[in-house]
């Protein structure tokens, strides 16, 4: 099973005072946790919902490998963003979690306890994580309960929709990790959870890059198809990476130049760019690059931990 991410960044919150302070304390910003949680669990495929801030998430995040979508209304409410990150990710990913941006400091192993959860209940549809009897984030959502959540006509949100499916369907989960909530006493001591948090994210990254003659496929380009599969056009998929279009096309010749066979079929088609889709090709070699992304990650992990321990560094 595929687990994505979505990521709302955009849609009114009480929190924003909040957001602010969280970023002027620490090196990295609330957005790049989110992401950093995500992906030291393993969950690669990651959309971030956008609005009147989205080149400040965009240019930040570049280098994280995370998909955009822009809410273009002044004050868009954060369920339809919701919705629009989910809609965008639903035919990639079989399971998706849902996190608003302002909830910076859950940790991957909350990650991994929702995933075991959904994956030993058969029953259970949508998990949230508890913590102190308060629901968190993030929740996570099983595809096949996806059109009753994108269809909630409501005024509650994300609430009334999972409150709103049939009974059985949802699945909570204690765990003891203050990062899925904001609690004021929480934020009372921003820089002790920060510190704590950034214990937590050390980690090794493994930047995998194919070569021959020289290098050709990597994660820029592993974004770029990842984008043209979601929204079946060059030019919008080089936009969201933050390529030109002639950069972008230069990526993907390149790579098929290297591999002797088609990884985007295409069709012309004006100012648009035309349409295009990744070909049976490209989607086993995005699927190779990312099995043997996670299987050295893996590996470098545990050596990680283990070289950490024995030259002390982390005592």
């Amino acid at each position: 099973m595929r687990y994505g991410a979505v990521i709302v960044a955009a849609g009114r919150s009480a929190r924003v005072k909040r957001i602010r302070q969280l970023a002027n304390i620490s090196e990295m910003n609330v957005a790049e946790r989110v992401v950093m949680n995500f992906r030291s669990a393993g969950v690669t495929d990651i959309v971030m919902v956008t609005g009147s801030r989205s080149e400040e998430y965009e240019k930040a995040l570049k280098e994280f490998g995370v998909s955009f979508v822009r809410n273009g209304k002044a004050e868009p409410e954060m369920f339809e963003s919701a919705k629009l990150g989910l809609e965008s990710i639903r035919s990639q990913c079989g399971r998706i979690f849902f996190c608003p941006v302002d909830i910076p400091f859950f940790t991957d192993e909350t990650v991994a306890e929702e995933i075991r959860m959904m994956e030993t209940d058969s029953d259970v549809k949508v998990v949230i994580p508890s913590c102190g009897g308060r629901g968190g984030h993030p929740i996570l959502i099983d595809g096949s309960i996806l059109p009753a959540i994108l269809s909630y006509k409501g005024d509650r949100g994300m609430k009334g929709a999972y409150d709103s499916l049939p009974e059985g369907s949802l699945g909570w989960i204690t765990v003891d990790d203050e990062g899925t909530v904001l609690k004021k006493e929480t934020m009372g001591d921003c820089r002790k959870l920060v510190d704590l948090h950034n214990r937590r994210i050390l980690h090794p990254v493994v930047r995998v890059t194919f070569e021959s003659t020289s290098k050709f496929f990597g994660p820029g380009t592993v974004e770029l198809l990842r984008e043209i599969d979601r929204c079946g056009n060059v030019r919008e998929a080089c936009e969201s990476c933050g390529f030109s279009y002639s950069k972008g096309w230069t990526i993907l010749k390149r790579c098929e130049e290297k591999l002797g066979c088609t990884i985007v079929e295409r069709q012309a088609g004006g100012q648009t760019g035309g349409s295009a889709k990744v070909t049976r090709k490209g989607h086993d070699l995005l699927a190779a690059y990312e099995k043997l992304e996670a299987e050295l990650s893996e590996i470098a992990e545990v050596r990680f931990q283990e070289l950490m321990e024995e030259y002390h560094i982390t005592e």
